[in-house]
């Protein structure tokens, strides 16, 4: 019974961490129990929900972003686990260890693709995906002088590379390295 109150009285002492701000911004989406990439549709319209968090994100602490990736609702705890990872916080992979141990299904759309996944490959997605991002920004870099389409891409990396500006090459190695440890401790039934 000790364990169970102490339970009690920690959770909210948690909570109480979160700014006024950021809860007022979370009620929302804490009531959401599914996720959307940052475009969806045929069309590519903005998500509203992707775009709501993008909001939370700005003024939202890593703290305050780690305990939503363990305890929010569906859509706060991928948004925030993601957003870890983005800001290299190396808690992500204490989130990733967390739900590799202990599966959690998300309804995820992405453009006009609903599908159920696992939140651990949703995260490895993210991780895949900067890689690519990281590879673009280089490659467009290098090249001084560019067309029109050249100039665009270089102005649609810069936007979306602001999401990214904390992660080196490096950085994305380690994380790909201790995500492949998870994986394989979790197959074998070593996860701590």
């Amino acid at each position: 019974m000790k364990l169970k109150i102490v339970f009690i009285f920690f959770f909210p002492f948690f909570n109480a961490q979160i700014s006024n701000n950021v809860k007022l911004l979370a009620k929302s989406l804490d009531t959401i129990s599914y996720a959307e990439s940052p475009h969806i549709d045929i069309d590519g319209r903005e998500s509203k929900i992707y775009n709501y968090f993008k909001k939370l994100s700005k003024i939202a602490n890593n703290d305050e972003l780690y305990f939503f990736a363990k305890h929010g609702s569906n859509s706060l705890r991928i948004y925030s686990s993601q957003e870890l990872f983005k800001r290299n916080d190396k808690r992500f992979l204490t989130i990733y260890r967390i739900y590799s141990k202990n599966p959690l299904l998300i309804t995820y759309q992405s453009g006009c693709v609903k599908s159920k996944k696992n939140i651990t490959q949703l995260l490895t997605d993210e991780v895949s995906a900067t890689e690519e991002i990281l590879t673009m920004r280089d490659e467009l870099a290098r090249k001084n002088k560019g067309n029109k389409l050249e100039n665009f891409m270089k102005k649609t990396l810069i936007d979306l590379e602001e999401n990214y500006k904390n992660l080196t090459r490096k950085d994305l190695r380690f994380y790909k390295i201790e995500m492949e440890k998870i994986d394989q401790q979790n197959s074998m039934g070593k996860l701590p």
